[in-house]
């Protein structure tokens, strides 16, 4: 099965480009900025090899993981 997208060019990211993204993603998702307790966990994300997106998305969850299912949660 192919693709229609990629995530190639996320692992050839410096860490500059890597907090860039994962702070704009953060920031589409949650409407809120990172704290500077996500801000350390941005190294171990990048040493693991997360795409910005999922580190972005784990942060959500972690955020707030009592939080009712609301919007595109109850759609999944």
């Amino acid at each position: 099965m192919t693709r229609l997208n990629t995530t190639e060019h996320d692992f050839d990211m410096s860490w500059d480009e890597y907090v860039i993204a994962v702070e704009d993603s953060y920031l589409i998702e949650a409407e809120a900025d990172l704290t500077d307790e996500q801000y350390t966990q941005l190294g171990t994300a990048f040493d693991s090899g997360m795409t910005p997106v999922q580190c972005a998305i784990a942060m959500m969850e972690t955020r707030s993981p009592n939080r009712p299912a609301t919007g595109w949660r109850m759609a999944a």
